[in-house]
């Protein structure tokens, strides 16, 4: 896959996910660049096999609640710290189970 069709493809997931707004030519994206980070570390880990399948999907999964805005988060030096938010900032959490203090 070339890096433009990763580029646009990574930006449709941000945009489905309602991370991405675009407003005129002002784009609207609180959110982003902290998992764009996560996601690119998710990417090299993969490749470099520090990460198994299972670790991925989990990783993946809470960037996709943190776009949302289900959950909040920090992230340094591979460790992702994860924090529900206070019920009156959370959107429709429907997860399975709770996922704060996994990783």
């Amino acid at each position: 896959m070339t890096k433009k069709k990763e580029k646009s493809n990574l930006i449709k997931w941000f945009i489905d996910e309602g991370a991405l707004q675009q407003k005129d030519n002002l784009y609207i994206a609180d959110r982003i660049f902290r998992a764009n980070s996560i996601v690119n570390w998710i990417k090299k880990s993969s490749i470099n096999k520090t990460l198994n399948k299972k670790e991925i999907e989990e990783n993946m999964h809470i960037v996709r609640m943190f776009l949302q805005n289900k959950i909040n988060l920090e992230w340094e030096n591979g460790i992702i710290n994860v924090f529900t938010l206070p019920p009156s900032e959370e959107k429709d959490f429907c997860a399975e189970e709770s996922i704060e203090g996994k990783i």
